[in-house]
This record gives C-alpha cells, structure tokens and sequence, in this order.
C-alpha cells in the first residue's frame, strides 16, 4: 500500500496494478435506458420515481411501526422504528414531497411560458 501522509491524515491508496481490474459486481443503476440519460424532463421523471419509491418506503415503516405501538402493541414484539427514527424519516418524507412540488411548479411554469411564448 501506499500512503500519503498529511500533518492530521492519512490517505491509503490501494496498490496500482499492472493487469486490468476485475469488472465489480455493483453496476450503476438508472430507471432511464442510455440515451435518455441527459435528457431533462427523462431525468425529471426518473428522480420523481425515485423520490416516489422512497417516500412510500418510509411511509410504510412508519405505519407499521405505529401499528406495533399503538392497540396491536405486543411487548414481546417492540416497534419496528425508535421515535427518533421515525421522526427522521417522517421529515424526510415531508422534504421530498415539498421538493417535488417544487420541481412540478418550475416545470410548470417553464411549459406554460414556452406555450405563451409560441402562440405570439
């Protein structure tokens, strides 16, 4: 290994090679297929999905974590979430779903401008 050492670091770099590496098992993933992979409103409807996903996800453990807390509590099963963590993704939830309106209304107003813009 090498290191590179700074006055409150130490970096480990792994050793160079002189054969090619070996193709990793993890492959980037994307909804899009390639050539859509730039394309604004592609990119658009691909993020909405992912913020979709994950604020479904969270929701779901909430549920089920309120379901185990509130009448069908069963000591011998605790919740699935701390309160903390709850908490956390309940704001994650509330901050994806303000950032997609966000990204609705900017589009929005884009498609509408672009519409008045040609009727002239």
């Amino acid at each position: 290994m090498t290191y590179a050492k700074k006055p409150d670091q130490t970096f480990i770099f792994p050793p160079v090679r002189d054969t090619p590496e070996p193709e990793a098992l993890h492959k980037p993933f994307s909804w899009l297929v390639e050539a859509l992979r730039h394309d604004a409103d592609a990119l658009r409807s691909s993020k909405t999905k992912n913020y979709c996903l994950g604020i479904q996800t969270c929701l779901e453990l909430i549920h089920a974590t309120d379901l185990a807390s509130g009448i069908y509590a069963d000591p011998a099963h605790p919740p699935l979430l701390s309160v903390t963590a709850r908490e956390r993704l309940m704001l994650f939830a509330i901050d994806a779903c303000g950032d997609l309106a966000e990204t609705a209304v900017e589009d929005i107003e884009r498609r509408n401008a672009k519409h008045l813009k040609e009727r002239r």
